[in-house]
């Protein structure tokens, strides 16, 4: 009968779980503090009094010791904690400065003496660096460390600092152990703010309201699915009870810069950019601190800035003295977050949080081809929210000692809006230089409205005399892809040239204009849910297991409304850990784990999408005199047979690691890890008995798809003390396959017709498009050294810290190609094997220097200066901007955007309190 009631509350929690839904994001903000009482024997104190008091926020909890002399406190929100035991003939025991940390448990053990002149005894308390209850690969970038280096502002530039990532294209996505870049999960506080449809970061977040960034990329448990890459947690800061706040002044001008060097090979133009001598300031501002002592709390944060770039300029006509014009943009960016914390009761807490990261002003050539300013497009991103581009709400609660639960709801909105950047006329091509005039790109917007909400419930029991920590959550979202664009007056030309000075086209028989029809907005819908189980528990002393399994169920539709993606996939994860000494300083763990693809709208969106944009027109041909009515195209209603069977491909991993912690401050570790993929999703396209181009998505096995991974990864980290702190990896890796796309590629294509390759002639096309596919893909970093720190020196009322980062990788892979045309498509035939050749090992070490002077009380002032690449390297780093045609100028860069940047400055003064 006793053994049946031990299981009522894990019964319990299962079904509050269940029946929830659909009630974020997967896992959790919040962390635990668990110990065990013992007198000085060793012997297990049963009934001592622990007391637990928030050094942050002021709340205070209670529990009592059980009969193995063991004590839990589940659900805490970040920050220091101060652990005191008492018990009626003994000292009391107090651990002071306990650190929690998001979804990491600290053990903090008290061995209490007999009672004795002494009336106490205090010691310093854990910092969770390493945790026999969650071995996930995690890197924790925190704000005090980042604060005092030069890094670009933006929690994407905090998370290339995690090993084994790599950024191919420069552009803030990256690839994770292997992964596309399309296949990470971006949560801001728990809110997925992933993009629906390219699986990319969706929105950015304010720099000085980030607490911490956290990266999970091996090991992750089931709380996280639908992500094959890196988990990106953004935590942002909270209120407490002392008013706290800052205010940044911050300047750059690129005439302080260096200027870039080099040639573009294939018209001799200099890289060298037109410097623009003027400050850009970027002021900010941050405030928190109680608003009911004790209870609730603010934090609110706000960055503005309008920078304007150096002059760019457009492409180059021959013999046409108006092409090739210079421009620039002046973006506006506005980022603001807002928190209110309450501390309901000492075990429930609510929290309500916003942010919005309105930026407008960027000038885009989508063409790649504009003559001039009037063929440029201006965009805005995010200037669209309701009033918060992500809000949610969340509650977290802990009944008696044992139970705990989270629940919230978030939306996210926001998209992106285009516009012609000059004017508003109709944009030509001219088939004399092939470059576009006159008019933009697109007039329209890009939207992905979501809405999201989650429960967990976790149950901490000992059972047949072991602990337990049984969790269970399910999470839901609904989401559309909105999209609407057309071109500027509906129309676009396509003639024998056009004059910029007459702004008239010149015309021949047979010249084309396309008039189109207005179309209707193409909205595509998802749901997906997750279902999660999990038992981390310990086997004896010294061994503890997480045993997970997780169910996503992913839904989409079409803007057809027809349903094309329905799958339910299964992930088991299982990780176990010995500690080696006996005290929980040495770990050796490892595990297993399944991981999906999250791919909903990027099948509706890519391949199924039916209502058209800038697709449905009437053709007019020229005559010599006058327009005359050719053809009517209408390319609505997608015809594209739907795989009813498809699934999102997996990644299957095995990881193995030793980590140690040394004293309080410090943790060394290895891993290795090894990764490989299925059901890797590609098409075979060819052209039906109708003439229709067939594009349906499908599974393939690893012996037609293959990518794979292997990685040993060096890790070494210190929590700041005695005036350091330090993060640095090395990571040495292999990812090679034939396959690095998200869910097609051209390799499978028209087997069947002929392919004409240039310099080699007609050969089938499946032999073409899978000649030499396999290799190191173009992700394959083969070495990564990053390394972080800074130290305080303390001079008086003068602090000054120094701050340093050092990056250095080996170059990226490349190949000879050339492309060619196919059924209206541009494939690529490689003449060398995949990844055969490499671009240079390149290095960057970046500076800063603050000085801060205490003017009283808790009033600082300070300057800043940053130097961003101080040796000026500028080696190519992009493989895409490269020339990759085997001739003489294969290998070098085509664009001072494949370089890196040069030696760049940045300056802040500063006020804190």
């Amino acid at each position: 009968m006793r053994s049946r009631q031990r299981w009522i509350p894990f019964l319990l929690a299962l079904a509050v779980a269940v029946v929830s839904a659909p009630l974020l994001a997967d896992g959790s903000l919040l962390g635990a503090i668990t110990g065990r009482v013992t007198d000085e024997t060793g012997g297990a104190l049963p009934g001592v009094t622990v007391e637990l008091l928030s050094k942050d926020q002021g709340f205070r909890r209670a529990a009592v010791t059980d009969a193995g002399g063991s004590f839990t406190f589940p659900g805490l929100p970040l920050g220091s904690y101060t652990v005191k035991a008492t018990l009626s003939g003994f000292q009391s025991f107090e651990a002071t400065d306990n650190v929690v940390n998001a979804e990491k448990t600290t053990t903090v053990n008290l061995s209490m003496r007999l009672a004795s002149e002494q009336a106490s005894i205090t010691v310093s308390g854990e910092v969770p660096l390493i945790d026999k209850t969650n071995t996930a690969a995690a890197t924790h970038i925190d704000s005090t460390l980042t604060q005092k280096l030069a890094v670009g502002r933006s929690y994407q530039s905090l998370v290339a600092f995690t090993p084994g990532l790599a950024d191919v294209d420069n552009d803030g996505n990256l690839n994770s152990l292997g992964a596309t870049e399309g296949s990470n999960l971006y949560l801001f506080d728990g809110v997925d703010t992933t993009d629906p449809t390219t699986g990319t970061f969706g929105a950015n977040s304010n720099f000085e309201a980030i607490e911490e960034v956290v990266v999970s990329n091996a090991g992750i448990s089931a709380e996280y699915g639908r992500a094959q890459g890196a988990i990106v947690n953004v935590i942002t800061k909270s209120g407490t009870n002392e008013f706290e706040g800052s205010a940044k002044a911050i300047v750059t001008n690129d005439d302080w810069n260096e200027q870039n060097k080099g040639t573009n090979p294939l018209n001799g133009v200099p890289f060298a950019r037109t410097k623009f001598d003027e400050n850009i300031y970027r002021y900010s501002f941050t405030l928190g601190g109680p608003i009911v002592r004790d209870h609730a709390w603010f934090f609110g944060a706000y960055e503005t800035s309008d920078a304007t770039t150096p002059q760019r300029q457009t492409q180059t006509a021959p013999g046409k003295p108006d092409t090739g014009e210079s421009y620039q943009q002046t973006t506006n960016t506005e980022l603001w977050s807002a928190k209110l914390t309450g501390q309901i009761t000492p075990s429930h807490s609510l929290t309500f949080q916003a942010q919005a990261d309105p930026i407008t002003g960027f000038v885009v050539d989508y063409w790649g081809l504009s003559a001039e300013r009037e063929a440029l497009t201006s965009q805005s991103q995010a200037d669209d929210c309701d009033w918060a581009c992500v809000w949610q709400v969340r509650w977290s609660g802990v009944f008696g000692t044992n139970v705990s639960a989270e629940a919230g709801y978030a939306q996210q909105r926001g998209g992106i809006t285009v516009a012609p950047f000059e004017g508003s006329g109709t944009p030509y091509f001219s088939f004399t230089d092939g470059l576009y005039y006159n008019g933009a790109t697109f007039d329209g917007f890009v939207q992905r409205p979501r809405d999201q909400a989650n429960v967990a419930v976790s149950l901490y029991q000992t059972l047949f005399g072991h602990a337990h920590n049984f969790k269970v959550g399910v999470d839901y979202q609904d989401f559309e892809s909105v999209s609407s664009f057309i071109y500027p007056t509906n129309e676009l030309f396509l003639v024998t040239d056009f004059n910029p000075a007459t702004r008239q086209p010149i015309l021949e028989v047979g010249d084309v204009d396309l008039r189109f029809a207005d179309p209707a907005a193409s909205v595509s819908k998802g749901t997906i849910y997750g279902i999660y189980a999990l038992d981390r528990f310990e086997a004896s002393d010294r061994l503890s297991f997480n045993v997970g399994l997780r169910v996503d169920i992913q839904e989409g539709e079409s803007d057809l409304g027809g349903t094309v993606f329905d799958a339910t996939n299964f992930s088991p994860r299982l990780t176990a850990s010995y500690d080696l000494s006996g005290n929980g300083k040495t770990l050796l763990s490892g595990g297993y784990g399944r991981y999906y693809q999250f791919l909903i709208q990027s099948i509706a969106d890519s391949v199924y999408s039916g209502v058209p944009q800038q697709s449905n027109y009437d053709e007019f041909h020229w005559d010599g005199s006058d327009w005359v009515f050719f053809q009517s195209v209408v390319a609505g209603g997608n015809s594209q047979p739907v795989n009813n069977g498809l699934e999102p491909s997996y990644t299957d991993e095995f990881n193995v690691a030793l980590q140690q912690q040394i004293g309080n401050t410090m943790a060394v570790g290895v891993r290795g890890i090894y990764r490989s993929w299925g059901d890797l999703i590609d098409d075979r396209r060819f052209i039906n008995d109708d003439g229709v181009k067939v594009t349906t998505p499908e599974n393939f096995s690893s012996d037609v798809l293959e990518r794979t991974y292997q990685g040993l990864i060096f890790t070494f980290e210190k929590r700041f003390s005695d005036n350091w702190q330090a993060l640095a990896s090395y990571t040495l890796s292999k990812a090679e396959g034939n396959h690095e796309a998200n869910f097609t590629s051209q390799m499978l294509d028209y087997t069947g017709d002929t392919c004409n390759v240039p310099t080699i002639g007609p050969m089938p096309c499946e032999e073409a498009l899978n000649h030499n596919r396999f290799g190191y893909l173009s992700y394959d970093q083969r070495h990564q050294v990053r390394m972080y720190g800074a130290y305080t020196f303390a001079l008086g009322a003068v602090n000054l810290t120094a701050g340093s980062g050092f990056n250095w990788a080996s170059g990226l892979p490349y190949q000879e190609q050339r492309s060619f045309a196919i059924n209206g498509d541009t494939d690529t035939y490689f003449y060398t094997p995949r990844g055969s050749d490499n671009l240079p090992d390149t290095y960057a070490i970046d500076g800063a220097l603050e000085a801060t002077f205490r003017a009283f009380g808790l009033l600082e002032i300070g300057v800043k200066g940053e130097v961003f690449n101080i040796t000026n390297q500028q080696k190519v780093i992009d493989s895409t901007r490269i020339r990759l045609v085997p001739d003489a100028n294969y290998g070098a860069p085509t664009s001072r955007l494949a370089l890196q940047t040069p030696r760049n400055y940045r300056f802040t003064a500063l006020l804190r309190f």
